[in-house]
Order: C-alpha cells, then structure tokens, then sequence
C-alpha cells in the first residue's frame, strides 16, 4: 500500500548488472538519504533481471515520492553515483505512462571464455590479477571504474565503467591481447540499453586470425 504522504510511484530501471547488496549502497541508500530527511519520498524496493545464462540484465528501484516535483533530484542523485546511459525513470502522470532517460556512464562488458581454453591457461590465469592490470591501464580516466563480475555456466564476465566506452576498450584492449586467459573472450563495448548501439569484438585466440569488429 502506498503511503498517503507518498503517491507518487517512481521506477528507476537501471541498465547496469549489479549485484543487490552495491545496489542498495551505490543508489537506493544514496536516495534514501536525500530523499527521507526532507520528507520528499522514500526508497521502497528494488530488484533485479537475471538470467542463469549471463547474468543480471538490468536492475530496477522502487521508489514513494510525494511529488514528482521531486523526479529532478532523484536523476541527479543517480547520476552523481554514477548511473549508466540508457536508464530512465518510470512514472503515471494524468493516467499515462512516461519515461524520463538519464545516465551519465557506459559500458564494457568482457565475457571470458570459460570452457575452451587449454587447462594450463585456466590454471595460471588469476582474476585479481587481471582486475589490477585493467585497472592500471585505465587509471588515466578518473571515471572508470571495475564493478564486478559474474560468473556463468560458460562464461565469466568483468564489468567495467566510464565516461566514454570506446576509449575505455581503447585503453584495455593491449592489455586483453597479452592475456592468454582473454583469448575468444567476447568484449561489448556500450554494453546495457539496446538503443546505445552495443558492438561485440570477440579477441583472438593465440595463432588465429585478428579480433572480429
């Protein structure tokens, strides 16, 4: 039941594969802290679109405010903590449906190939490793960031954000190629909402030919 003091239901459907317990520390807890004190709303829920396959899709939270008045703070919150392009905010008005797009944040998503490889690459490879080579290439850019993984039945994915997705894959790229662990890898650069136009390069494996792009 929505509190009388809160009708207003918002959504913010989030296209970023985060786990629950960063959700609620990267954007519901951030809200809740703007929105509670001032008596504006309050966060109410929140969840996640997963698949066993490859993961967390999008995520979504839940949130009462007591006028959508206050729709413009909540996008501001959310993008100070970083929200991807391709979100919106969620909302009736008068009866009808309407979105609000806001996110300031892209995506690369690297998918390594988990099944494939020779099992010495597999027994030498260390994800921590990995992680501190990334991140080291990409420390020039002080918008990216590493925000997790997921690991599936074949695949194991490294998420990756920033300002700018093509120059991100730009500086991680050599680093990818000199992993033996990263060959076959899938990398999607702009990863998240359709309608960013993702683009898939699948990395070379060791004596084949060049990525495909």
């Amino acid at each position: 039941m929505t509190d009388s003091n809160y009708p207003h239901f918002v959504y913010a459907k989030l296209w970023e594969a985060i786990q629950p317990i960063a959700r609620g520390e990267r954007y519901e807890d951030r809200l809740q802290a703007v929105l509670e004190p001032a008596a504006l709303g309050e966060v109410s829920g929140g969840g996640s679109s997963i698949d066993r396959e490859h993961g967390i899709d999008y995520v979504g939270v839940d949130m009462d405010l007591a006028s959508l008045d206050g729709l413009d703070l909540v996008r501001r919150v959310l993008e100070q903590a970083g929200a991807p392009k391709g979100s919106e905010l969620q909302f009736d008005k008068d009866g009808e449906s309407h979105a609000i797009p806001f996110g300031v944040t892209e995506r690369v998503t690297i998918w390594l190939d988990g099944i494939t490889l020779p099992d010495d690459v597999y027994e030498g490879f260390s994800t921590d490793e990995l992680a501190n080579q990334i991140e080291a290439a990409m420390a020039f850019d002080p918008t990216a960031e590493i925000r997790g993984s997921w690991k599936g039945p074949r695949e194991t994915s490294i998420y990756i954000h920033g300002a700018d997705a093509e120059r991100l894959f730009r500086s991680i790229e050599p680093v990818l190629l000199a992993n033996p662990a990263c060959q076959n890898a899938r990398v999607i650069v702009r990863d998240g909402n359709p309608a960013l136009k993702p683009r898939e390069v699948r990395l070379p494996v060791k004596g084949g030919g060049p990525a495909m792009r």
